[in-house]
């Protein structure tokens, strides 16, 4: 056991030495010389642009045509020449009074009849149509000063106990150019309306 001891001391010692002898000798030593480093340069180049004439250009301008000689002035009658002395005498323009503008009035009303302006259309009453029924109903009513409708009665309907309700609603939106008499408007009673009731004509509006 001790002599492994021995044996490994010896032979790690020899080497320690070794190693240290190899040191140096590479550090003394004259055999090892660094290579020139050479230099290198880079050279930049730089593209010059040369400057370009410019060169300006000349458009021919075209002269436009001239325009044709102005026509020559017409001889106008002078207001001497115009005025002759005749008189013209235009006749009074009488307006009807059964023109229908609309509820605007154009000065003082002048005497007329009335004329309706807004006729509703009634409703179609479910319970006729469920059934098929067609009919018709006459109205009677009073226009009033104001052009509206009062005293709405039925004076006939067929057949009796479908359409009266509605054409008595619809009578009474009924709108009027009332009647004018000496400048005032009067109310007009007794007017008469027919209300007709079609299913087909009801289809349509639907």
């Amino acid at each position: 056991m001790v002599i492994r001891y021995i044996s490994a001391l010896l032979i790690g010692t020899t080497i320690t030495f070794g190693l240290f002898y190899l040191m140096q000798a590479l550090v003394v030593t004259d055999r090892v010389s660094l290579s020139e480093v050479q230099s290198i340069r880079f050279v930049d180049v730089v593209r010059v642009d040369r400057p370009q004439e410019a060169k300006a250009e000349t458009r021919e301008v075209q002269k436009p045509v001239p325009p044709e000689a102005p026509p020559p002035d017409l001889d106008m009658p002078s207001s001497s020449n115009a005025n002759t002395g005749q008189k013209l005498d235009f006749g009074r323009l009488s307006i009807a009074s059964q023109i229908d503008t609309g509820g605007v009035g154009l000065g003082a009303p002048t005497d007329g009849d009335y004329l309706p302006l807004v006729h509703i259309q009634p409703q179609y009453p479910r319970r006729a149509a469920e059934r098929g029924i067609e009919g018709y109903v006459i109205v009677e009513l009073t226009v009033t000063v104001d052009g509206t409708v009062e005293d709405v009665r039925i004076i006939e309907a067929d057949p009796p106990g479908y359409f009266e309700r509605d054409a008595e609603r619809a009578a009474y939106k009924f709108k009027y150019k009332p009647k004018v008499v000496n400048g005032d408007p009067v109310p007009v009673a007794g007017v008469q309306y027919l209300f007709t009731f079609n299913l087909e004509d009801d289809g349509r509006r639907r």
